[in-house]
């Protein structure tokens, strides 16, 4: 083992907050459901030549995993991922060097028995490229798409060096969507549900850290309702989903309006079409806010009071039509039922020491919808 290979970890982003220890050779058990903390492992633990070897042991009989042609073990197997138990689901961040894998089940020959692995993989990749090749043909996996895939149904592939997150999913956690997984298999997930899903667990990672035990079985059954509804959208599966999803949706609405308020031409069906969902759902999660409108409005109002109580030299039409006002008419009306004062009052309140009292806008916040 190597000394001081801690000092050697890429995630250097974990490299204070998590413990790490050396890629187990043994393989991962697909049954052990305990939920457990975020910890490192990494093969960075073990001399080059043994790298590439202990991965292989760690991946299990199932996966027989291979170097690239004229790559030889001398040269060293970087594999790095932060793993966690989410009380059934296991999910790893991280990244590895590029190999080829098959998928093998049981034995082979007249007779012989498939032993069944009761699992799916869920992965999303963020660098690199995966080809997979199973019984409907090959799949060409690409940075940015979810795939799902089923252990329990032979494959084959290679893959670059490569990147992102792998959740494996029970069976028996999702037997009444079983066989909407099954026809999934081997696809990459597409559609809205799907791009909410990848945004969700995009941010995943940052969240898992300081969780409770607790907590982390919370954590795992959002993605779990959220896969359901999207392979299979029956209507209960939606309506179990629905709450994680209207979450979802609203902490991606909110940082895109913040961010483009400032075009007047931003409009409650211009923000559904960037986010490529139905007007209708993004009306829904915006009901407590007060309506998609009303917090476009909201957010360029509150910006336009920070700018006239801390940019002076600006006109006050000029703060307007950079708010995304297309008349100043319009915003000063806009202005004083917000706030009731003028924009010019606003200016002259907070020019003097101790001018008249004036409520400050709280900007950017709204209430987030209910689950």
């Amino acid at each position: 083992m190597c000394a001081g290979w801690e000092d050697r970890v890429q995630l250097d982003h974990y490299r204070d907050v998590l413990e790490w220890e050396p890629l187990p050779p043994q393989p991962h058990d697909l049954g052990d459901r305990r939920p457990s903390v975020p910890r490192g492992i990494s093969t960075l633990a073990y001399a080059p030549e043994q790298q590439f070897e202990v991965w292989r042991s760690h991946l299990g009989s199932m996966l027989d995993a291979r170097l690239p042609p004229g790559v030889t073990p001398a040269a060293g197997f970087l594999a790095e991922f932060m793993v966690c138990g989410l009380g059934g689901l296991s999910v790893a961040f991280g990244h590895a060097d590029a190999y080829s894998y098959s998928h093998v089940l049981g034995q082979s020959g007249p007779g012989a028995r498939r032993t069944p692995v009761g699992c799916w993989s869920l992965i999303l990749l963020t660098v690199g490229e995966l080809w997979v090749e199973g019984p409907d043909g090959e799949t060409h996996v690409r940075p940015g798409e979810l795939f799902l895939m089923s252990l329990d149904e032979p494959f084959r592939g290679r893959a670059t060096r490569y990147g992102g997150l792998f959740l494996t999913l029970p069976r028996d956690m999702f037997a009444a969507a079983a066989a909407n997984f099954d026809s999934a298999s081997g696809a990459v997930l597409t559609g809205p549900l799907a791009a909410l899903l990848v945004d969700y667990l995009r941010s995943l990672e940052a969240r898992l850290i300081g969780m409770t035990v607790e907590d982390l079985v919370l954590a795992g059954r959002a993605p779990a309702q959220m896969l359901a509804a999207c392979v299979g959208p029956s209507r209960d599966r939606q309506e179990q989903a629905r709450g994680t999803i209207a979450s979802i949706l609203f902490d991606r609405a909110r940082p895109h309006i913040q961010a483009h308020f400032g075009d007047p031409e931003l409009t409650p069906e211009r923000v559904a079409q960037d986010l490529r969902v139905s007007r209708s759902n993004l009306y829904r999660v915006f009901e407590q806010a007060g309506g998609v409108s009303r917090y476009i409005q909201q957010c360029r109002l509150f910006a336009a009071h920070a700018a006239l109580t801390h940019e002076s030299g600006r006109r006050i039409q000029d703060i307007a039509y950079s708010c995304g006002f297309k008349l100043a008419s319009d915003f000063t009306r806009a202005f004083r039922r917000e706030f009731g004062y003028s924009p010019r009052e606003a200016r002259e309140a907070w020019r003097k020491p101790a001018g008249p009292a004036v409520r400050e806008p709280r900007p950017g916040l709204a209430p987030a919808p209910a689950e």
